[in-house]
């Protein structure tokens, strides 16, 4: 049986007018967590990070990063 090591986490944040969700990840055998960053009802981008310190550096780089493609 896989023991799960991440403590259990449940974060959201608005950055820019986006909100950015960072959470464990469902899957149990890769760990860490899933992050993904919405613009109202529409989700632009997910990732996986396995701690909440380079999910949220992550989902701001992505925010910052459409300022730039503008």
């Amino acid at each position: 049986m896989i023991e799960d090591t991440y403590p259990e986490l449940s974060f959201e944040d608005t950055y820019k007018g986006y909100t950015i969700f960072i959470e464990n990840n469902a899957d149990q055998y890769r760990g860490g967590y899933e992050y993904s960053i919405a613009d109202g009802n529409s989700e632009l981008e997910r990732g996986l990070v396995f701690s909440l310190e380079v999910g949220i550096k992550e989902a701001k780089a992505f925010i910052d990063s459409l300022g730039a493609a503008t």
